[in-house]
């Protein structure tokens, strides 16, 4: 997919997720007393890289805020597999978002929301009012967005993602997918599917029944269905902890995300 040809185009970087990345090459390419100013270079390069092929209208850079409060009401264990960012790192963000204030580039989180909830809610009321919109990311979490007029832009293989592309990766329809994402579960963060239940399941119970709605109904369960009505609370919690939100109330407004080229 190309870049949009018309005067308006949202995009929204999940910030976080193309930061460590970056980060995580750097590392491997430069001195530890260079590591700071190499990071600088590569996202500035990245974000000239970004604008260039998708030419916004409008953009933001969301970054994730210190925790998830809701999720973590929910399941007090979620995310906490995950590896600490690199100290480095974590006392550059300040200096990276002021980069990205410099070349346009404005910075949103909030408290006690991830960025992929932001980004969601913003990228979905963009998407209903008819606006052209991309998210930056490799998170797979975003594909749920797909089929709601989002578009998910991969910068390290500089091409989007389609519904096809997800949908003969993972064996399912698009719109199955929160349901299979809570059957399989998500081990990076820390969230537990259906016990018993892994992909090759999941894609077999999915092409029998149109969701896990269907499943849990079935009144004659065979074998794969049974495990999903014995264990539907652990389903149940698996899907709101991995469904993003898109409700949040961001108190701004897209004219202020306009983008001035620096």
């Amino acid at each position: 997919m190309a870049a949009q040809q018309n005067n308006k185009q949202l995009v929204i970087i999940d910030a976080l997720n193309l930061i460590r990345r970056l980060f995580a090459v750097q590392q491997q390419r430069a001195a530890s007393s260079s590591l700071a100013a190499a990071t600088e270079q590569a996202l500035r390069s990245a974000c000239r890289r970004i604008t260039t092929s998708l030419q916004p209208s409008h953009i933001i850079a969301v970054f994730d805020g210190e925790r998830s409060a809701w999720r973590e009401q929910i399941a007090p264990s979620y995310k906490q597999n995950r590896s600490p960012m690199p100290q480095e790192l974590a006392e550059q963000l300040e200096q990276l978002k002021d980069l990205l204030l410099d070349i346009g580039i404005d910075s949103i989180s909030a408290p006690e929301h991830e960025a992929d909830d932001i980004c969601a809610t913003l990228a979905s009321k963009a998407a209903a009012a008819n606006y052209p919109v991309s998210i930056v990311s490799t998170d797979r979490g975003y594909y749920s967005l797909l089929n709601q007029g989002v578009h998910l832009y991969d910068y390290f293989r500089r091409e989007y993602i389609t519904i096809s592309e997800v949908e003969d990766k993972l064996g399912i329809q698009i719109n199955q997918l929160n349901d299979y994402w809570a059957l399989v579960g998500n081990s990076s963060v820390n969230v537990t599917g259906v016990s018993g239940i892994g992909a090759k399941s999941a894609q077999q119970l999915l092409s029998q029944y149109p969701n896990v709605q269907a499943i849990l109904d079935e009144p004659q369960p065979q074998k794969l269905a049974k495990k999903v009505q014995k264990n539907h609370q652990q389903l149940q919690q698996a899907q709101r902890l991995l469904k993003l939100r898109t409700d949040l109330k961001l108190g701004f407004s897209l004219k202020q995300l306009r983008y001035q080229q620096d």
